[in-house]
C-alpha cells in the first residue's frame, strides 16, 4: 500500500511539474524537477516508519523545485500533502501546527525567490495557493487522529465492559455458591449432629436401658429422614431448568421452632423457651434468618457441650426482635478450629441488616445474641 501510494504520488508530482500556464512557465528542462518529485515520493514511502525524517526531506524537495520555477500546484506537493497528513495524524497537534507552519513557509520561500519577475497570479499561486493546497492535509489527519482516538476508546470501554461482566458473574456465582454452602451447613449438619448425638446415647444406654435406647433409635430416623428432606430442598436449587421441580415446602420459621427443640431434646439437651413481648408472625426472611441460627446455636451446643441445658430467649419489642440462645454446660469443650458456623450466623444476620454476637457469658456459659431491626421491613410492607 505504502509504494502504491508514493507511485501515485511521484505521477502527480511528475505531472505538476510540467505543468505551465499564461504568463506563468515552468522551465524548460523537466528532469530536475522529476528527480526532486521522486525523492520526495521516496519520502512519503517511508513517512510511515519516519514521518518527521520524510517530512523535512519532502519539504526540502518541493521547496526546492519552487525555487527551480516549477509552479507550486496540488500536482506537485502530493508527496508533501501526504507527508503532513501522516505526520499529523501520529503527531500531537501542537507538533502539526508547527511542522505545517514550516512546510507552508519554506515552499512560499521557495516559490517566491525562483519567480525573479513575480506576477500578480504567480505570487497568489506561490503564497495563498500554497496554504490551501497543504492545509487539508492536516485537516484531513487531525480527523483521523480523532477518529482512531474514538475507535480506542470504544474498544477499551468495551473491554472495560466485558471484564465488568465477568466480574458480575463471578461474584453472583461466589454469592450462590457461598449461599448454597451456608444452608447445607446449617440445615444438614443440625440434623446429622442431632442423629450423631442420638445414636451415641443409644449406643451407651442400649445395654442397661434398653426402652430408652429404642426411643432414641425411633428419634434417630426422624432426624435423618429430616436431613433428607433438607438436603433434597437444597440440591434441589442446582438443577437444570426443565427438570422436575424441587421440593416446594415453605421456609421454615419460628413457627417450627417447636419441633427444633424436641428434636434438640431427643438429643440429650435440656431446652427451654421463654418469650418477652407479644409473640407475632415475623417477615419470612426475618423468621427464617432467626430459625436458622437458633437452630446452628443447638447444633453446637450439641457437638461442643457436656450435659448442656439450654435457654431460648425471644423478645419482641415494637422496632426489632432479639433472640439469645444461652448454653450451661457442666465442662464446656471448646469449638475446634475452622468452623464455619458462626461465620454463616453473622452472614445470615448481615444479610436481613441484623447483627450476632457469640462468646462467653460467665463461668461455664456460653451465649449466642440475634438482633434484627424490624423497621425496615415494617416500611415494605406499609401499603402504599
Amino acid at each position: 500500500m505504502n509504494v502504491l501510494t508514493a507511485l501515485v504520488a511521484f505521477v502527480f508530482a511528475a505531472l505538476g511539474a510540467s505543468l505551465g500556464t499564461e504568463g506563468i512557465f515552468r522551465p524548460a528542462e523537466l528532469l530536475p524537477g522529476a528527480l526532486l518529485s521522486l525523492v520526495a515520493s521516496g519520502a512519503l514511502y517511508a513517512a510511515a516508519r519516519a514521518p518527521r525524517a520524510a517530512t523535512v526531506v519532502a519539504i526540502g524537495c518541493e521547496a526546492a523545485a519552487c525555487a527551480l520555477g516549477y509552479l507550486p500546484t496540488p500536482l506537485l506537493l502530493a508527496p508533501l500533502i501526504g507527508c503532513l497528513y501522516r505526520l499529523t495524524v501520529v503527531s500531537s497537534p501542537r507538533a502539526a501546527a508547527w511542522w505545517t507552519g514550516i512546510a507552508v513557509s519554506a515552499v512560499i520561500l521557495g516559490a517566491t525567490a525562483g519567480d525573479v519577475t513575480p506576477t500578480r497570479g504567480a505570487l497568489l499561486l506561490g503564497t495563498v495557493g500554497v496554504a490551501l493546497w497543504l492545509l487539508p492535509a492536516v485537516f484531513a489527519g487531525r480527523m483521523t487522529q480523532a477518529q482512531r482516538a474514538y475507535l480506542r476508546m470504544a474498544q477499551a470501554r468495551a473491554a472495560d465492559a466485558e471484564r465488568n461482566r465477568d466480574d458480575e458473574v463471578r461474584r453472583r456465582l461466589s454469592e450462590e455458591r457461598l449461599r448454597i454452602a451456608r444452608d447445607l451447613h446449617d440445615v444438614v449438619a443440625h440434623h446429622l449432629t442431632v442423629a450423631n448425638a442420638q445414636a451415641g446415647t443409644a449406643a451407651h444406654l442400649l445395654a442397661k436401658r434398653p426402652d430408652q435406647a429404642r426411643e432414641l433409635l425411633t428419634g434417630l430416623s426422624t432426624s435423618t429422614s429430616a436431613a433428607l428432606r433438607e438436603l433434597k430442598a437444597t440440591v434441589g436449587l442446582l438443577r437444570a431448568p426443565g427438570d422436575e421441580p424441587a421440593d416446594t415446602t415453605p421456609a421454615p420459621g419460628l413457627e417450627q421452632l417447636p419441633d427444633l427443640v424436641e428434636a434438640g431434646r431427643a438429643a440429650g439437651l435440656e431446652v427451654s423457651v421463654v418469650s418477652d413481648g407479644t409473640p407475632r408472625r415475623l417477615p419470612p426472611l426475618v423468621g427464617l434468618t432467626a430459625f436458622r441460627i437458633v437452630q446452628e446455636a443447638l447444633t453446637n451446643v450439641t457437638k461442643h457441650a457436656v450435659r448442656p441445658n439450654v435457654t431460648i430467649s425471644l423478645a419482641y419489642d415494637e422496632d426489632s426482635f432479639s433472640a439469645r440462645v444461652v448454653n450451661t454446660s457442666a465442662r464446656p469443650a471448646p469449638a475446634g478450629p475452622g468452623g464455619y458456623g458462626l461465620i454463616g450466623m453473622r452472614e445470615r444476620a448481615k444479610a436481613v441488616g441484623g447483627t450476632v454476637q457469640a462468646g462467653d457469658d460467665g463461668p461455664g456459659r456460653y451465649a449466642v445474641s440475634l438482633t434484627i431491626p424490624l423497621a425496615p421491613w415494617q416500611e415494605d410492607q406499609a401499603p402504599r
